[in-house]
């Protein structure tokens, strides 16, 4: 899971299966934005930061799984058009945005430490000492909070709602005091801005696009095909438990002039593939009744027919 705090919203809760990403993305593009993407899908999150309009970072973990450039944008797309993803959209500084990146490319020294069994004075100490470019991360499952370590003092402080970097502690402190909070530590590696490059410009991102909109298609084509080769052969099977019932039933009571009733009648009104449907049924017992009339008495055929709807009920839930 990828842990970040919200920033300054822009869009939130937004269905990405339903937005042309490519197209949204150049518009980000063209008006400069300097923030990040947030999708939450079914298999993991992905993150795309923007500076200043150009797509510095794409990110995609899952829970064995981590992608970044071109395959995590693949990632993202796939997953967007899948269904039950969520897209949110947060604005943040130039500065903040280029932490968050050398954050989510940066290393885990100690992850999912409950702040209750930390010595934090020891911690902060190594810190310094060390001299240790990174950020403590503070959360819960509902809030996040950063904080930015540079030569091993302090930075300052990102949390929810946040667009720059912050000077002062209280909101971001606030979350270690909350019940179950817990604590990360990672490093970070200085990137040089000339050495980060367009991902917009560097990435066919619109044949990426492209090529998982067919994928898609062709996924949906081919459950679409399961389906249906699922549905004929269970109706196959209530098919032939169906005609033996009624076959079975018919012989008891009229003997075998009955079944080849049955089997007369159903040829009739369903053919030898057709699916049993209740109108066909119900047809095929009026054709049954008034055939089986000729060969037996009314009383034996009403009994009959009787037994083999009773029966029938059975099937279903079978």
């Amino acid at each position: 899971m990828i842990l970040l705090p919200k920033g300054n919203p822009v869009k939130e809760n937004l269905d990405p299966g339903k937005v042309i990403l490519p197209e949204a993305l150049i518009k980000l593009q063209v008006g400069r934005f300097t923030g990040y993407l947030r999708f939450d899908t079914q298999e993991g999150a992905g993150i795309l930061i923007f500076r200043q309009g150009q797509m510095i970072s794409a990110l995609f973990e899952a829970a064995a799984l981590r992608v970044v450039g071109d395959e995590a944008i693949a990632r993202i797309f796939a997953q967007s058009l899948a269904g039950g993803a969520l897209l949110n959209i947060y604005r943040l500084s130039h500065d903040l945005a280029m932490s968050i990146h050398a954050l989510l490319h940066g290393h885990v020294l100690y992850r999912g430490q409950e702040l209750k069994l930390i010595d934090i004075k020891a911690l902060l100490g190594r810190c310094r000492d060390e001299r240790i470019n990174g950020c403590l991360r503070l959360y819960t499952d509902e809030r996040i909070a950063l904080i930015f370590y540079r030569d091993g003092s302090p930075l300052g402080f990102f949390h929810d709602g946040s667009t720059d970097i912050e000077t002062t502690a209280d909101t971001s402190m606030s979350v270690a005091r909350l019940p179950g909070a817990k604590l990360d530590v990672l490093t970070m590696e200085g990137t040089e801005e000339g050495e980060l490059s367009d991902l917009l410009e560097s990435i066919e991102v619109k044949g990426i696009w492209e090529r998982e909109v067919e994928n898609r298609a062709a996924q949906k084509k081919n459950r679409q095909h399961e389906d249906k080769r699922s549905r004929q052969e269970q109706e196959k099977v209530y098919r032939e438990k169906v005609v033996a019932h009624l076959s079975e039933t018919a012989e008891r009571h009229i003997g075998k002039i009955g079944a080849s009733l049955v089997e007369k009648e159903l040829e009739k009104v369903a053919g030898p593939v057709a699916p049993l449907t209740p109108p066909l049924l119900m047809q095929f017992f009026e054709q049954l009744n008034k055939a089986a009339r000729l060969v037996a008495g009314p009383a034996k055929v009403t009994e009959m027919i009787g037994e083999m709807k009773k029966g029938l009920r059975g099937l279903k839930g079978s």
